[in-house]
Parts: structure tokens; C-alpha cells; sequence
């Protein structure tokens, strides 16, 4: 038990810094959807356009 509360208090401590590991890596995560939405949402979006402007 002693490990784990450990470990969390270093986490905690990395969550409060303001350029800690957990912050870099959740920037990383959130970057990385972003790109993925952004290239394969503009594709989708132009072919629904197209479907559209066949009616």
C-alpha cells in the first residue's frame, strides 16, 4: 500500500506542475484527435456534399 501511495503522490505532484509529464502527454493525445478529426472529417464532409448535391 505503502507503493501505490507513493506513486500517486509523485502523480499528483506531476499534475501540479505546470510543464509535468502528464500535462505533455495529455497535449500529445489531444493533438493527435485533433489531426485525426481535422484529415478524416474534411474528406467525409465533402463527400456527404457531393452525396447532397445529387438529390
Amino acid at each position: 500500500m505503502s507503493n501505490f501511495q507513493l506513486k500517486l503522490e509523485a502523480f499528483i505532484e506531476d499534475v501540479n506542475k505546470e510543464d509535468g509529464y502528464t500535462l505533455r502527454l495529455v497535449d500529445k493525445l489531444t493533438n493527435s484527435m485533433f489531426s485525426f478529426i481535422k484529415w478524416a472529417g474534411i474528406p467525409f464532409v465533402l463527400y456527404l456534399l457531393l452525396e447532397i448535391s445529387r438529390w
